[in-house]
């Protein structure tokens, strides 16, 4: 086996499911080989690996010796040269986050991503409500960060945040990542999400970032648009694979 390795453990998930839970990104340059023996001496119960959409290799060898592989999902990365946007102010409806915004974020990531198809719902011994306690979790993990290098903004209607969004800034002040986001179910049709996007995209252009990344499953086509008419574009796609030891141990006792 050479000496890189992909996997890593996940302590969220982990603690979530009360089961070991591994996961990684394979870069383009690593072998079949090298996949297929990590992931066989891996003693995790859950690997989630992640390739290059469409490089399948190393799965179709581990399904012929036998693994249980679920093809979870496709997701697809959207970006944007910031460098190219004109400077406007920023939206009143669109703000920094503060702590008093918890609970209202609580509510949106619970009343949003309820049945949300991600990687976690396509594995049948994944339990829901975990999977959904998950998202709340990630939606408020980024109001009061010990990481002063992440931070939370809303979109407010009738006096409270009705959306936000939650974003990771690289440490030399080139590239932002909006990490997850979503507008409530109750506040939909009202064009906050764009103005929630283009505010986004304006501050930190006029603060001198280069570029802005975003990602969604495939299937979120109404986003990708909304994505598309604010000026980003596709860029790059991953395919999510859940490697489930569970599932191998009961298709061997049937």
């Amino acid at each position: 086996m050479g000496s890189s390795r992909v996997l890593s453990d996940s302590a969220l998930d982990s603690a979530r499911f009360g089961i070991k839970v591994v996961r990684g990104q394979v870069p383009a340059s690593t072998s079949c080989a090298d996949i297929v023996d990590e992931v066989t001496n891996c003693d995790a119960d859950l690997i989630i690996l992640r390739t290059d959409a469409g490089d399948s290799s190393a799965i179709v060898q581990l399904q012929r010796q036998g693994w249980p592989v679920i093809h979870a999902d496709t997701l697809v990365y959207y970006g944007i040269d910031l460098t190219a946007l004109t400077h406007e102010p920023l939206p009143e409806e669109v703000r920094l986050a503060t702590s008093a915004d918890q609970d209202a974020i609580h509510e949106i990531a619970e009343s949003s991503f309820k049945g949300y198809r991600a990687h976690y719902s396509a594995n049948p011994l994944l339990p829901q409500d975990k999977i959904l306690a998950g998202y709340v979790e990630w939606a408020k993990s980024r109001l009061a960060p010990s990481n002063p290098g992440s931070c939370t903004w809303v979109v407010t209607a009738e006096g409270r945040a009705a959306g936000f969004a939650t974003c990771d800034l690289s440490a030399d002040g080139s590239k932002a990542e909006i990490v997850l986001n979503a507008v409530h179910p109750r506040f939909s049709q009202r064009g906050l999400y764009g103005r929630l996007l283009k505010g986004i995209l304006h501050h930190y252009s006029a603060r001198s970032y280069r570029r802005l990344a975003i990602s969604t499953q495939l299937w979120n086509y109404t986003v990708q648009r909304q994505w598309a008419r604010a000026g980003l574009s596709l860029e790059r796609a991953y395919d999510t694979y859940h490697i489930d030891r569970r599932l191998r141990v009961r298709e061997t006792l049937l």
